[in-house]
């Protein structure tokens, strides 16, 4: 840090010096964000900015949400996916997010659009205010933030829809800032500050991008304490305060989705996983390349895609110019090089997931990495650390001996001659492609090929054209040029890919709800329905047996997959009335088979008259373990309308004559029957789960488990009121934990601001 940079830490700016360091290349970059999302700012009905999972699972998610609310109920139970699952301890949807809720003021579409739009700018406003915390220049901070911005990864996620895991992203650099800020100053105050982002980032809804970005920050804040201590003593004693309070706080902030997402993790898919599943989406060696052709095996929206894993997930682009810097960066005296360099190759190894060492050492001994997959999405971490490199490169070409020691040995020579024949090779091969394009069947591939090897040469002749000017002594470094020159290189990137799109309505769902009479009495079981269409029956307010999400109660997943027949009886047991197909099927000529009800444009709907009906009493119980129950289930001499199996004997008392049980109310999280006439174990066709209360006539009595997964309790002989009440414990601890911190942040924020006052008073004086 250089003594202008120390005076700076010791005398806060005055406001117009803030106004000019700050604010000025915070409009710059909502400039350039306006301009690059111009027509996702004025997004028409209809329209959506990205696709996949934006479009199918984040927009049915908060068309929930508002619907719920608007109807005077918290969206806290989803009875329209899965057979009923725990909405609110599901990160994905982030209902405790603060730019989520936009989509209670405009559509979702749009909510989601200017969202995303946002967290780019938050991206890089924090990217470029952490670099000048490093010393960086305001044009080496700016290209950074540009480069961080708006790089591939940004806009391969946009695309697909990753709402949550992009958002989650976008607070590390403002992360890191806090951090430094914190620990340079040895102050508790600011580290519990500091705690803010790292609640927002975990809110943001997506926890494994949450976990990387957990882990950059305690390298980073290692790292600055290593170079601060003069032995590991000394650096803990300044390490560990900072760490763990932003910690506490940014958990603590984020308790009230915490604690409902660690309950509902234990009991999901995610507790059994293998290496196999953690090691999904890694990222091939081959992709080394697309570091340089970021489309070269082709792209997901026009041409196609034929590279191995998937698009959105392998790309870590940051230009050919910026990645230039960042390589030349790497020799740098500035001290942040050493992390900067470590942490982008360790990401890209990382990222390797199972081509590679580094991921399976961390599933072995890093609890969390095996509940994750996606390897490659640790890539990120390589975006941040080739968009500082590439900020300190051109700070450190300003100084004329810097610039020398970096550039001098580069032999320009050879380099234009290579650079070149390059050029020329490509064109041929171009043509080549092209003369053949009409009698060879992979020519379109070979095609689009060609154009991102002449795209690359294009953009590389520019980029060694800048480095070669900025090598000669006595000229200018043409900063500017360097920022449009990424930003030109970026933007054709992500323009190619990231677009406004049509978001019609989906006409599968639509056909379903227009030919279901009843949408409360059973649930529809869409059978062999792509995983991108699962959640499309929520805005209909269908209840569907599936549903596209990553996170799924084990249990369920069990039940659901126990036998794969469309007539099974454990879709009896969930009460899915409706089989819903996208071909003809053919079906035994019996009173229990499905009869077709209704056929429209390939979609065939069926009546399934062996459902069972949403709540029933049962006289008779088997005690049976939980390997036996699955099996039981699908035997032909079982009778689940006079049998329920449990895993423990049940209390309950009859006469011998089954009552007869009616759901009279179900608004989501309240669910309530009438029951009549003889006693005996009451059945609903609702997934058993932590946080559901049960009452008869207003006296409260335990909810027990009955075949394998449906919520079941005890009523005596008479008529009766059941109440099932979703009501979480977890969720009000979280929230307590949650408001308390606020308040903590609130009053320290108020402190701060008042010292920031008292302290700049006398010197206005003078």
């Amino acid at each position: 840090m250089t003594k202008s940079d120390k005076a700076k830490s010791r005398f806060p700016l005055n406001p117009a010096r803030r106004l000019r360091r700050y604010a000025l290349p915070a409009l710059a970059l909502a400039g350039l964000c306006a301009a690059f999302f111009w027509d996702a700012l004025w997004l028409p009905e209809g329209y959506a900015l990205g696709g996949n999972d934006l479009t199918n699972m984040f927009v049915p998610w908060l068309h929930f949400v508002k619907t719920s609310i608007q109807q005077g109920r918290l969206p806290l139970w989803n009875p329209t996916l899965f057979s009923g699952t725990p909405f609110v301890a599901n990160p994905q949807p982030a209902l405790f997010y603060l730019p989520t809720w936009l989509a209670l003021l405009m559509s979702p579409t749009r909510a989601l659009a200017l969202s995303l739009v946002f967290h780019v700018w938050l991206a890089g406003i924090g990217m470029y205010i952490w670099l000048r915390s490093e010393a960086a220049s305001e044009a080496g901070a700016f290209l950074g933030a540009v480069v961080f911005a708006f790089s591939g990864y940004t806009f391969t996620r946009i695309q697909a829809g990753h709402v949550g895991l992009f958002n989650t992203g976008a607070w590390l650099p403002l992360i890191l800032w806090v951090g430094k800020r914190a620990l340079e100053r040895r102050s508790w105050r600011w580290a519990i500050l500091g705690g803010a982002p790292v609640g927002m980032a975990f809110l943001a809804g997506h926890t494994a991008t949450f976990i990387y970005v957990g882990l950059a920050l305690a390298l980073y804040l290692t790292f600055c304490a290593w170079r601060s201590a003069l032995d590991l003593r000394a650096m803990l004693k300044i390490l560990l305060p900072t760490l763990i309070l932003m910690t506490v706080v940014g958990l603590g902030l984020g308790a009230v989705q915490l604690l409902p997402l660690a309950e509902l993790t234990l009991h999901s898919n995610r507790q059994s996983v293998d290496y196999a599943f953690a090691a999904r989406f890694s990222w091939p060696p081959g992709y080394m390349l697309t570091l340089l052709i970021p489309n070269f095996f082709g792209e997901s929206t026009r041409t196609g895609y034929w590279g191995d894993g998937v698009y959105e997930e392998v790309i870590f682009y940051v230009g050919l110019l910026p990645l230039l810097l960042a390589a030349l960066g790497a020799r740098t005296r500035h001290r942040l090089t050493p992390f900067l360099v470590a942490l982008g190759l360790g990401a890209l190894l990382l990222a390797l997931g199972q081509y590679g060492v580094l991921h399976p050492l961390f599933y072995r001994f890093v609890p969390l990495f095996r509940i994750m997959r996606a390897p490659a999405r640790a890539g990120f971490l390589f975006t941040l650390a080739a968009a500082a490199l590439a900020g300190l490169t051109l700070t450190a070409l300003h100084t004329p001996d810097e610039r020398a020691r970096l550039l001098g040995p580069l032999k320009w020579g050879w380099v234009w001659p290579v650079v070149g024949g390059a050029l020329l090779l490509a064109m041929a091969g171009f043509a080549a492609f092209a003369w053949g394009r009409e009698s060879n069947p992979a020519a379109g591939r070979l095609w689009h090929t060609a154009n991102q090897i002449v795209l690359f040469m294009l953009l590389l002749v520019p980029a060694t054209a800048w480095l070669r000017h900025a090598a000669t002594p006595g000229k200018s470094l043409l900063v500017g040029a360097a920022i449009a020159l990424a930003l030109l290189d970026l933007w054709t990137f992500g323009g190619s890919i990231v677009t406004v799109k049509s978001a019609p309505e989906n006409a599968y769902w639509r056909i379903v709800a227009q030919a279901i009479p009843d949408r409360q009495a059973a649930r529809v079981l869409p059978w062999n329905l792509g995983d991108f269409d699962q959640n499309g029956g929520m805005p209909y307010g269908l209840r569907s047996i599936t549903g596209y999400d990553p996170l799924m109660l084990a249990r369920y997943q069990t039940f659901i997959h126990s036998r794969n027949d469309p007539t099974a009886r454990t879709f009896d047991l969930l009460n899915a009335g409706y089989l819903v197909t996208t071909a003809q099927q053919a079906f035994p000529d019996t009173p229990e088979s499905p009869r077709l009800l209704h056929e429209e444009s390939g979609v065939w709907i069926y009546e399934r008259p062996s459902a069972l009906p949403r709540a029933w009493v049962t006289t008779q119980t088997e005690v049976l373990d939980d390997a036996r129950i699955l099996t039981r289930i699908h035997e032909a001499d079982f009778d689940p309308r006079t049998t329920a199996l449990v895993e423990t004997p049940t209390p309950c008392a009859s006469n011998g004559e089954p009552g007869q049980a009616e759901v009279i109310r179900d608004d989501g999280n309240r669910l309530e029957a009438r029951v009549q006439g003889g006693g005996g174990l009451l059945l609903f066709s609702e997934v058993d789960y932590p946080g559901w209360r049960a009452f008869v006539d207003g006296n409260a009595v335990p909810l027990l488990r009955a075949d394998y997964v449906l919520r079941a309790l005890c009523v005596p002989a008479g008529d009766h009121e059941v109440t099932l009440v979703y009501d979480p414990p977890l969720l009000k601890i979280g929230a307590l934990i949650s408001g308390l911190t606020m308040l903590l942040l609130t009053g320290l924020t108020l402190a701060e601001a008042h010292k920031s006052r008292i302290r700049r008073t006398p010197r206005q004086d003078r």
